[in-house]
């Protein structure tokens, strides 16, 4: 079977495009059974930050050596406590000083000590997991649905990390991350850099579902020679074919692997959050393996490329995914990829959350 063949079966078997509006609030609600990114481990020291997921405000807090992820209201009146303080092992509101543990029990009422121990006053609280140099959290209740993402470079002495300040985004979680393996905006967005415009047209490619993840191999894409990322690629010309490897952690990660040389890898990997239905909150690292000593020329060409994506994405109506998909034309064979993703996320909408083969 050939590989356009391979792709036309994959399609027939995943299903169908359809996604109603009882299907978007679906899916949006089975979202909060994943694993979410918070904050960068990093960024967690000796006071509590806050977050917002799914429309609900979040203080994140490093207690004992250990993230914590709390509802961020005071039960007394209502202040913020990601503006507190950390406590010893308690995280104390700014406002009257209420003191609560890891459990979000209160432990501490200053203006009326007696009543410690005896006034219950519980403060929600969310499960939290470090992973990936992130703080991740789930707001369902039960355990959480697929582990999350892997950045195994991040651990490896070749690979120079980048990390970069989060940002966000006016669309949903789905419409930001599958921007990344959207192939053919490539020549046509990134013309020039990462793309060329005269040669537009993408190959076959191979897109297959393993375990949490999907994972694509695909390329050659013309990239110019002339920037940071391929400054490596050794050979005489303005262009590079460079091959590109992509494992999709479902629902809201992707890790990319790209060529950038003969042994050359350039690596980003991003997660994202939602903030809301249509706000989208990015954690992005960059790592590689070469030119270790050109942290600013790379932070530099990440923005040129951000800059040219986020008008782009943030303007494509609906903010969400469409109400039916098959409101948007789909090219058969380059646009597999995306294809997949959606109609994974249909069936999380509709349930069936299981895990693929581990092929």
């Amino acid at each position: 079977m050939t590989i356009a063949e391979r792709a036309s079966a994959e399609l027939e078997l995943h299903g169908n495009t359809q996604l109603d509006m009882a299907g978007e609030e679906r899916l949006y609600e089975q979202l909060k059974r994943f694993w979410h990114p918070v904050a960068f481990s990093d960024d967690l020291t000796d006071e509590p930050l806050q977050a917002t997921l799914f429309d609900t405000r979040l203080a994140v807090a490093r207690l004992d050596g250990e993230a914590h992820v709390f509802h961020d209201v005071c039960r007394h009146r209502g202040s913020a406590l990601s503006l507190g303080r950390i406590d010893g092992c308690n995280l104390r509101c700014s406002y009257h000083g209420w003191a609560y543990d890891r459990e979000g029990t209160v432990v501490d009422i200053p203006a009326r000590p007696e009543l410690n121990g005896k006034l219950v006053a519980q403060l929600p609280v969310y499960p939290a997991v470090e992973a990936a140099g992130l703080v991740w959290t789930c707001l369902a209740g039960g355990t959480p649905l697929f582990p999350p993402a892997e950045f195994p470079e991040l651990e490896d002495p070749e690979y120079r990390i980048m990390r970069f300040p989060p940002y966000e985004w006016n669309c949903s979680l789905a419409r930001r991350l599958e921007n990344y393996f959207d192939f053919s905006h490539f020549a046509h967005v990134h013309h020039g850099i990462l793309g060329d415009r005269d040669e537009a047209e993408i190959a076959d490619y191979e897109v297959s579902r393993h375990g949490a993840e999907l994972r694509i191999t695909a390329g050659p894409f013309v990239e110019y020679t002339d920037n940071v990322k391929n400054s490596a690629v050794t050979h005489a010309g303005e262009t590079y074919d460079a091959w590109k490897r992509y494992r999709v952690y479902m629902p809201n990660a992707m890790k990319l692997n790209s060529s950038a040389g003969v042994t050359e890898d350039y690596v980003l990997f991003v997660v994202v959050a939602p903030v809301s239905r249509r706000q989208t909150r990015c954690f992005t690292f960059v790592a590689r393996n070469y030119a270790h000593d050109r942290d600013q020329d790379f932070h530099e060409m990440q923005y040129v490329i951000l800059g040219q994506d986020q008008p782009i994405v943030e303007s494509q109506r609906p903010e969400e995914l469409p109400v039916d998909l098959t409101a948007e034309m789909h090219v058969k064979g380059a646009d597999l990829g995306t294809v997949m993703y959606r109609r994974w996320l249909i069936s999380i909408a509709d349930g069936d959350i299981s895990l693929a083969p581990a092929g």
